[in-house]
């Protein structure tokens, strides 16, 4: 496998698993005050920083895929401490 060219940002992971925990970019997109293509375009970028796809996309929702299953709970861990870190600075 070839390492990315990038490593994905905090707002991306956020936009990931807000979209996984909701199963819908659309409930994401206003839960993070953007619009949902914006938040697709966010997501798509992240798939392409690790070059699988993450969600499974249909007209009710989206789902892990088994990457994103890997993926999600690193995620989610990262996003923890970030949010102490963010508490601890402001």
């Amino acid at each position: 496998m070839n390492a990315p060219l990038r490593t994905p940002d905090v707002a991306e992971l956020r936009a990931f698993c807000l979209a996984a925990d909701l199963g819908s970019i659309g409930r994401a997109a206003v839960a993070l005050r953007t619009s949902q293509p914006a938040l697709s375009k966010r997501l798509r970028t992240l798939e392409d920083v690790a070059g699988v796809r993450l969600l499974e996309r249909s007209r009710q929702g989206v789902k892990l895929t088994d990457a994103g299953r890997k993926l999600y709970p690193e995620a989610r861990k990262l996003l923890d401490q970030a949010d102490v870190i963010s508490g601890l600075l402001g």
